[in-house]
């Protein structure tokens, strides 16, 4: 007898404190499917940079962007993401962005939230003719309606320029 309760609190301990299986996987299952739409977007993103598509790049950005680049903590405006992006555009003659890899973000809960992790080296030749090579990190947000909302990145700036006075 003393087994049979034992095993009786043990399964309603387990099962109350799971969530539906059909649940669970509907959630990350739709989570998957925005991660894999916006995994497109965010790919798109870093193609029309390298092409120096400047303004077809800017399409895919909402107007009240949150930019944090990897020089500073401070959350930065479209504007100043424009700018920005127009410089290393006005400094570099060529950009690839080789080893690509895409993971899904997750929410509080665990589950793909659709954002995109990215995670690749940046190769650019500046106007001088010296090769940079940078190991890149970003974290891109979405609305519902594929817009980026925040664009969070990583990487050595001051690794770029200790490449080009070399």
């Amino acid at each position: 007898m003393k087994y049979l309760l034992n095993y009786i609190l043990i399964f309603v301990l387990v099962s109350g404190c799971s969530q539906p299986v059909s649940e669970t996987n509907s959630e990350f299952d739709a989570g998957m499917a925005m991660f894999e739409k916006n995994k497109a977007i965010a790919d798109k993103t870093f193609n029309l940079f390298v092409a120096k598509d400047l303004e077809g790049m800017m399409d895919l950005y909402m107007e009240d962007l949150i930019w944090s680049p990897a020089n500073t903590t401070d959350s930065l405006s479209k504007d100043a993401f424009r700018e920005g992006m127009m410089g290393w555009m006005s400094e570099f003659d060529q950009f690839e962005f080789v080893d690509r890899q895409y993971y899904p973000g997750v929410g509080d809960n665990f589950v793909p939230d659709g954002s995109v992790r990215t995670y690749g080296t940046w190769l650019g030749t500046h106007k001088s003719g010296k090769q940079t090579v940078t190991k890149y990190y970003c974290v891109l947000q979405f609305n519902e309606d594929g817009k980026i909302t925040a664009d969070l990145e990583w990487f050595d700036l001051g690794g770029v320029f200790d490449q080009l006075e070399d």
